[in-house]
């Protein structure tokens, strides 16, 4: 990794959250979940204790999504860019004015995160830090390359969730399922293992099989994952009403 050039760099970093702030220097890091140096939410069982954490490396602040599953999406507040943070992975900070949002069962929540920049030729090197991301750590969920058929089977599996006021996930059998889109079992399991094979290699864990894990934990983590990155909403529950091939 290279290092920002010159003498004025990033050094300080501001978190305001619902008006609690946190000015970083070079020498701080936060963390920020259920029970972290930024206290999201200390009631909220679906809030991991740490779900992320601000370091400043190699002359950057980064982002580390230290979370399972749930993704971080940044947003930039000068324009339209965003990128998703898949659980597992890390970013650069390029946006000088940023907001970091995320959820956590049915709650929604954010916080503004600033660069001490006061050089214009900072922001310039800033700019060419994305390539500085460990391995394709920005991941657009919601623009993953799924079939049609790779996101109805996440619709279908997500349905009794989606329709119900419950925080827990409700399953259909994969039989039902299948059923339901009018496939066989045998075509259902196929694509389940290649929505969740595409899921995994973009950063969400849990979904590979291994010794002593079950396919019901498999398929809750992907209903779980597909409904809190909003890779499936209530909006989607009409692909189901549509003819299968």
């Amino acid at each position: 990794m290279r290092q920002i050039v010159g003498k004025a760099k990033p050094e300080r970093l501001q978190i305001d959250f619902v008006g609690e702030l946190h000015d970083l220097g070079p020498d701080d890091s936060l963390t920020f979940g259920r029970q972290a140096d930024l206290t999201v939410d200390d009631d909220n069982q679906y809030l991991h204790r740490l779900l992320g954490r601000f370091e400043h490396r190699q002359s950057v602040w980064w982002l580390v999504n230290t979370g399972t599953r749930i993704p971080l999406v940044v947003q930039d507040l000068t324009s339209r860019s965003q990128v998703t943070l898949a659980p597992g992975r890390e970013m650069a900070m390029t946006f000088p004015n940023a907001a970091v949002q995320f959820q956590a069962g049915r709650s929604n929540y954010e916080f503004e995160v600033s660069l001490g920049v006061e050089n214009e030729s900072v922001l310039n090197d800033l700019a060419a830090l994305d390539d500085l991301s460990d391995d394709g750590a920005t991941i657009g969920i919601g623009d993953l390359p799924l079939t049609d058929d790779q996101r109805r089977l996440i619709v279908v599996l997500s349905e009794a969730t989606l329709r119900s006021s419950s925080v827990d996930i409700l399953l259909p059998t994969n039989r039902a399922a299948a059923h339901r889109l009018g496939w066989t079992i045998t075509r259902f399991n196929r694509k389940l293992d290649n929505v969740c094979e595409r899921l995994s290699k973009a950063g969400v864990r849990g979904l590979r099989g291994g010794a002593g894990s079950l396919a019901t934990d498999r398929r809750t983590t992907l209903v779980d994952h597909a409904i809190q990155s909003g890779l499936v909403t209530v909006d989607d529950l009409v692909m189901l009403e549509e003819p299968t091939v």
